[in-house]
């Protein structure tokens, strides 16, 4: 008992002094020959919809990945309501929604999606085109001291634009359960991304020592935007 009234007071003082958001990733694998049409055919749908108040999705390409992932475009929703966030999936519905499949299905190999919270933010208003996840399995006992790494690393570590740590809540694969997302203005700073001067270096060995026993490293991948649509 004492560990889960821990467990209820570290997430909710994380909750109370961070950005509260949700988001629902569909990654798409789009056939190279047709992948011009099916962006022209996801832009022009999602130009015309109406977004719920506090909504937005980004829409990108992703050109770096490993070698068994696949998807070659996400599409990306975020809100701070999860409420919101049910309503835009409950929407895509209608003779507009059919007409829009019927478009992209020939183009598309296949499609997943996952869904999750976010549970740090840091530079919430610099929501940069280019962005990089690295993925993790922790076990959920172990959450909060990944969690608790993560934040102090960010205490020491100035990353040039938007970044969060987030939980995968629904589509989990393999047990990869934790998401660090950074966003970047562009390729340059994202292929020199790294600590920078002896304190940075620190922080980020400190980081790899708190969590190198609780958690195992994934994957990583990043997505360059297409548009935005809110």
């Amino acid at each position: 008992m004492k560990k889960f009234i821990y467990l209820l007071s570290f997430f909710f003082t994380f909750s109370a002094n961070s950005q509260e958001l949700y988001w629902y990733d569909v990654f798409l694998d789009v056939k190279g020959e047709n992948a011009s049409a099916f962006v022209e055919a996801v832009d022009n749908y999602y130009s015309s919809i109406d977004f719920p108040e506090g909504v937005s999705m980004t829409f990108s390409s992703i050109p770096l990945k490993g070698q068994e992932f696949k998807e070659s475009h996400i599409l990306s929703f975020v809100s701070p309501s999860a409420s919101a966030l049910a309503e835009i999936r409950g929407s895509l519905t209608g003779e507009e929604w059919d007409d829009y499949v019927d478009i992209v299905r020939p183009s598309v190999e296949s499609v997943r999606a996952v869904a999750g919270n976010v549970s740090l933010v840091y530079n919430e208003d610099q929501f940069n085109p280019v962005g990089q996840v690295w993925g993790f399995k922790v076990k959920s006992k172990d959450v909060p001291a990944f969690t608790s790494a993560f934040a102090d690393l960010m205490k020491s570590y100035d990353f040039p634009g938007f970044v969060g740590l987030a939980q995968v809540t629904h589509g989990i694969s393999n047990g990869e359960n934790m998401i660090i997302y950074g966003a970047y203005k562009d390729l340059n700073d994202a292929f020199s991304f790294g600590p920078s001067g002896d304190k940075e270096a620190k922080a980020f060995a400190d980081f790899f020592e708190a969590t190198g026993d609780i958690s195992e490293f994934t994957q990583s991948w990043t997505r360059v935007k297409i548009n935005d649509y809110n």
